[in-house]
C-alpha cells in the first residue's frame, strides 16, 4: 500500500494541505494595519504606530476554504487505502482536482471581498499559497501513476488470456 508512488504523492498532497491550513496565504495592508487572512479568517496580525499582539477580527470568515480543505484531505487519505480498486481511486483524484478549482475560486472571490471590505491599499500574497498548487501537482500525479498501474494490469490480462 505505502511502497507505491501514488501513495507517497497523495500523502505529500495531506501534508501539503495541512501545513496550508494553518498558514496566512494573504496579507492585506490598511491605514489600520496588517491583516493576514488564513483558512479559519482574519486576522489583525500588526499595526502600524505599535506592534502589539493579534487581535482577531470578524469582519468574514473563511471557512468554507477550511471546510473545502479538510474534505480535499480527507479523501486523498481515503485514496490511499482504496489500493485495491484503481478505478475508483482514479474518480477521487478526478473529484479532489474539482474541489481543488472550486477551492482556488473561492479563495479568490474571498480575497476580493476582504480586500474591498477592508478598503485595502495593498494586497501581497504569501509564499504559502504555494501549498494548494503543490497538493495539487501531487494528485495530479498520483492520479497518472494510478492510470499507469491499471494500464500495466490491463496489458498483462490481456497477455495473460492471448497465451492460454
Amino acid at each position: 500500500m505505502l511502497q507505491r508512488v501514488q501513495s507517497l504523492y497523495l500523502l505529500c498532497s495531506i501534508v501539503f494541505l495541512a501545513i496550508f491550513a494553518f498558514t496566512p496565504y494573504f496579507n492585506i495592508t490598511t491605514n489600520v494595519g496588517t491583516y493576514e487572512l488564513d483558512c479559519m479568517g482574519i486576522t489583525l496580525s500588526m499595526l502600524p504606530e505599535i506592534a502589539t499582539g493579534t487581535a482577531v477580527i470578524t469582519a468574514s470568515s473563511n471557512y468554507i476554504v477550511a471546510i473545502i480543505t479538510a474534505l480535499i484531505a480527507i479523501m486523498s487519505a481515503i485514496t490511499i487505502f482504496l489500493y485495491k480498486n484503481r478505478n475508483k481511486q482514479i474518480l477521487i483524484c478526478r473529484v479532489n482536482i474539482l474541489f481543488y478549482i472550486t477551492m482556488f475560486v473561492v479563495m479568490g472571490i474571498l480575497v476580493y471581498n476582504n480586500y474591498t471590505l477592508l478598503q485595502g491599499t495593498a494586497l501581497k500574497p504569501t509564499s504559502y499559497l504555494m501549498f494548494p498548487i503543490c497538493a495539487l501537482i501531487t494528485n495530479c500525479l498520483a492520479m497518472g501513476a494510478i492510470n499507469k498501474d491499471e494500464q500495466m494490469v490491463r496489458d498483462s490480462e490481456r497477455m495473460w488470456t492471448r497465451n492460454r
